[in-house]
C-alpha cells in the first residue's frame, strides 16, 4: 500500500515540477536576488543552521539580508515582520519556532504563507540586498536565483523513499534541480567516501559543513561545555529528528565527561504547554529551537540549558554564492521583467 501511495505522490511531484519548469504555471519574481535553502526530506537535515550561517556571513560582508519563511505552525496570519534591522517585533508563537530562532541571531525575518508577499514586505520595510528563502526547495511559486539543497549525510536522500514509506517529499532524482549541495554531518556517516563519491558524480558544486559545538545557554547567560563535566544530565527535544540531537549529546557526554540519566522525545514543533520533567538530573539539555518556547521560570526551575549548535563552511561557499548571485542578478535584469 505504501508503495502505491508513494508512486502517486511521486507522480504529482513530477507533474508540479514540470508545470513550473515549462512555464505553464508562472513564478513570481522579486527585484532582489533570492537564494533558496531547502531539502528533499521531511525535517532534520540542518537547513536552519545553514540559513543562519549564510545570512550572518553575508552580513559580515556588509550586505543587508532578510530571510523569508512560511512560519510553520505559527499562531498568526498574513504577512508578519518577525525582526527588522533593529529588533525582534513578535513573540515566537506569532513567528514560528524556526523563524524566531533565526531572528534571535540578529537576522531580519518575514513570515507569510506567500513568500512573494513576504519578500515585498521585506523590500519595503528592511530594504535588503539579498533574500534567503528558508525551506524553499519545494516552493516553486517564487523565482530564485540559486537553489541550495541541504542533506544529512547520516541519512543520504538517495537511500530513502517517498512519503509515506520514507521521508522524501520529492523523488531523490530531484537533486538535479539544485545549483549547489551542502552535506551536513559527514563526519558521522558510516560511509563518508561513498557520500563524497556520489556528490562528485552529480556534477554539482558541493560543500561539506563542520559542526561547531562550544557553548550552552539558558537564555540569560552562556557557559562553556566544560560546565557539564561530572553532572547527571536529562535531555529532551521536539525536532523532526530527535535521535540526531540525542546522538550528538551522547558523543559530547563521552568527550566532556557527563552522564545522561533521562531522555524524552517530543513531536516536531512541540509548543511545551506541558513539559513533564522531574528534578533528578543536575540540569536538562535541549536545543535552541526548543528552549525559546519554554517560559523563563520553567527554565530556571529545572535548570534547562540549550546546546548552541552551529555549522561552519569553507570561505569559498559564501564567496561562490556572492559572485554567482550578483552576476545572475545583472544577467536577469537584462532579460526578465520584475513583478513588484
Amino acid at each position: 500500500m505504501f508503495r502505491i501511495i508513494g508512486l502517486v505522490y511521486g507522480f504529482f511531484a513530477y507533474l508540479r515540477r514540470f508545470l513550473y519548469n515549462t512555464g505553464l504555471l508562472k513564478r513570481k519574481k522579486l527585484p532582489v536576488p533570492v537564494i533558496s535553502i531547502g531539502n528533499l526530506s521531511v525535517g532534520g537535515t540542518g537547513k536552519t543552521p545553514v540559513t543562519i550561517y549564510l545570512a550572518k556571513s553575508f552580513q559580515k560582508k556588509g550586505y543587508t539580508v532578510a530571510v523569508l519563511s512560511r512560519g510553520y505552525k505559527r499562531k498568526s496570519s498574513g504577512t508578519v515582520v518577525v525582526r527588522n534591522k533593529e529588533k525582534i517585533l513578535t513573540r515566537w508563537e506569532e513567528a514560528g519556532d524556526e523563524p524566531f530562532l533565526i531572528a534571535l541571531n540578529g537576522i531580519p525575518v518575514v513570515v507569510s504563507k506567500s513568500r512573494y508577499e513576504a519578500g515585498k514586505k521585506a523590500i519595503k520595510e528592511i530594504n535588503p540586498d539579498i533574500l534567503i528563502l528558508d525551506d524553499g526547495f519545494q516552493h516553486y511559486q517564487l523565482y530564485r536565483d540559486l537553489d541550495i539543497l541541504v542533506f544529512d549525510a547520516v541519512k543520504p536522500f538517495w537511500e530513502d523513499n517517498l512519503l509515506p514509506a520514507g521521508r522524501l517529499r520529492e523523488p531523490a532524482s530531484f537533486y538535479r534541480f539544485a545549483d549547489l549541495i551542502v552535506a551536513n554531518r559527514l563526519n558521522k556517516s558510516k560511509n563518508p567516501d561513498e557520500i563524497t563519491g556520489f556528490l562528485k558524480k552529480t556534477g554539482k558544486k558541493f560543500f561539506i559543513s563542520k559542526e561547531n559545538l562550544k557553548e550552552i545557554t539558558n537564555l540569560k547567560e552562556k557557559k562553556d561545555l566544560s560546565f557539564l563535566k561530572g553532572k547527571k544530565i536529562g535531555i529532551f527535544s521536539g525536532l523532526g529528528n530527535n535521535e540526531q540531537f540525542f546522538h550528538t549529546v551522547l558523543k559530547l557526554s563521552d568527550d566532556v565527561g557527563f552522564e545522561i540519566i533521562e531522555k524524552k522525545s517530543f513531536p516536531d514543533h512541540y509548543d511545551y504547554t506541558r513539559l513533564p520533567l522531574n528534578s533528578k538530573p543536575d540540569l536538562y539539555l535541549t536545543t535552541e529551537k526548543d528552549i525559546i518556547k519554554i517560559s523563563q521560570d520553567i527554565i530556571d526551575r529545572y535548570k534547562i540549558y540549550a546546546l548552541k549548535y552551529a555549522i561552519e563552511l569553507d570561505e569559498e561557499f559564501v564567496n561562490y554564492l556572492e559572485k554567482k548571485v550578483f552576476s545572475e542578478k545583472v544577467k536577469n535584469e537584462k532579460s526578465e521583467p520584475e513583478n513588484v
